[in-house]
């Protein structure tokens, strides 16, 4: 990958209750409720269906480090649909990236490269600095777990742990491991991985009243094994607007100038004779 890669880059504070002599309490303030963690994450799962949204993205790991200047539109469909636009300065777009599934296609306007193939772990790592499947990637930057909660899942743990509430699943071969922060039901950070390696650790913050749904404006990602990282903050964002289908797909130019770059054997068609491929004189 080349420079286009760069373009992307215990207590609870309030007391709700005073003490009354006629008014026994069923629960301290400030104490772990398990089934409210679980209920919340439930009622999120069922409300988040898409995003639209303008956002700025931080990064760090191998190839450097930098704070997101550009502006990004960001739209989001549950539950494998992306698609992220770099605007200049001017607001014309110099980079767009889609995610179909596992399809992945990039196009840098600027540097006129056009980049298509498998969404995989190692490719999206080049992109966006952390190795991560594209349906967690979805998911993250949808202000939601990496895997499902599922209300009928036997292997679904909820746990006090001292002041927060740890809540456990399992999807397929990948496993996660979430904690809840001081306002004891929403989630603040977690781990992910497969049999006993963690791939990733992640964070919510800066949560807003968003229709209906405390979203956090606020996701990072982190590659547990290199501590690459992405940093996403929202400026503005939609929930559940209708997202027509067509903005995900991503042809390839027909100018004849621009680089084919092939990601792994699935160049969609006339993508192969468009522009010099990598490697050839232009």
């Amino acid at each position: 990958m080349r420079l286009w890669v760069r373009s992307l880059t215990g207590a609870v504070g309030l007391l709700l209750t005073a003490s009354c002599a006629l008014v026994p309490a069923t629960r301290q303030p400030g104490m772990p409720n398990p089934e409210g963690v679980r209920a919340q994450l439930l009622r999120d799962e069922a409300a988040i269906r898409s995003v639209k949204g303008v956002a700025r993205f931080g990064y760090e790991g191998p190839r450097g480090s930098g704070s997101g200047s550009a502006t990004q539109i960001i739209v989001l469909a549950l539950p494998d649909r992306a698609r992220v636009e770099t605007l200049s300065p001017l607001g014309t777009t110099v980079l767009v990236a889609t995610l179909q599934g596992e399809r992945l296609r990039v196009h840098s306007l600027m540097r006129r490269e056009y980049a298509a193939g498998r969404a995989s772990q190692e490719a999206l790592g080049r992109l966006v600095n952390v190795p991560v499947p594209p349906t967690l990637l979805v998911r993250l930057l949808a202000g939601l777990p990496p895997l499902p909660v599922r209300a009928e899942d036997p292997r679904l743990q909820i746990i006090v742990e001292g002041s927060a509430v740890r809540v456990e699943s399992v999807d397929a071969e990948w496993w996660q491991r979430l904690w809840t922060g001081p306002d004891g039901t929403g989630i603040e950070r977690g781990e992910a991985g497969r049999i006993s390696e963690t791939a990733l650790r992640f964070g919510f913050a800066d949560r807003r009243p968003t229709a209906g749904v405390e979203f956090p404006f606020a996701v990072w990602v982190e590659d547990a094994a290199k501590g690459g990282r992405l940093e996403l903050a929202y400026d503005r964002l939609k929930l559940n607007e209708p997202v027509e289908e067509a903005l995900f797909d991503l042809p390839p130019p027909q100018d004849g100038q621009t680089r084919i770059i092939d990601l792994g054997g699935d160049l969609p068609p006339g993508a192969g004779h468009t522009g010099p491929r990598e490697g050839e004189a232009k």
